[in-house]
C-alpha cells in the first residue's frame, strides 16, 4: 500500500495538504478546505482509508489542523470520521486530534460538533498561532 500526499493549493478555491503515511498510519489534513466539490477532493483520500482497513488494518491516527473549511468539505469531513467510525467498531483502533488557534471558538465549536455527529473520541487540541499567515506546513506534527 502506497502512502498519500496531496499538495494544498490557494487561489479561486483553497484545498488542504493532505499526508497519509501507509506504514506508521499518521494521517494529517492541514490548511483550508474551501472546495466547490469537496467529495470529489475528498474522494483518493476515502478511497485510501477503505484500502487501509481491509489490508494494513492497523492504528490510524487523524490530526486535523484546519483553519477554515466551507459547508461542503464540512458534509465530507463528516463523512471521513463515519468511516472511521465503521472502522473502529470492526475493532481498529483510531485516534483523532483535532487542533485549533486557542483563540478561535468557531473552529473548537466545529471539533465538538463533529464529536457529536460523528459519536467518536476527539482530542480537542489547542496551539498558539504566533502569526496571522503562518503556513500551514510550518506545523508538522511528529
Amino acid at each position: 500500500m502506497k502512502d498519500l500526499y496531496i499538495e494544498g493549493t490557494k487561489g479561486v478555491f483553497f484545498t488542504p495538504t493532505i499526508r497519509l503515511n501507509a506504514k506508521t498510519g499518521k494521517c494529517e489534513i492541514l490548511g483550508e478546505s474551501y472546495i466547490e466539490d469537496a467529495p470529489q477532493f475528498y474522494e483518493p483520500i476515502l478511497n485510501w482509508i477503505d484500502t487501509y482497513v481491509k489490508e494494513v488494518k492497523g492504528t490510524l491516527t487523524w490530526d486535523f489542523r484546519l483553519v477554515y473549511f466551507n459547508t461542503s468539505s464540512s458534509k465530507t469531513i463528516l463523512n471521513l470520521l463515519q468511516t472511521l467510525k465503521n472502522y473502529e467498531k470492526q475493532g481498529g483502533k483510531v485516534v483523532i486530534n483535532w487542533y485549533y488557534p486557542d483563540d478561535n471558538d468557531d473552529l473548537l465549536a466545529e471539533g465538538e460538533d463533529f464529536i457529536e455527529d460523528s459519536g467518536l473520541q476527539i482530542n480537542l487540541i489547542p496551539y498558539i498561532l504566533e502569526d496571522e499567515d503562518e503556513e500551514e506546513d510550518e506545523f508538522t506534527l511528529d
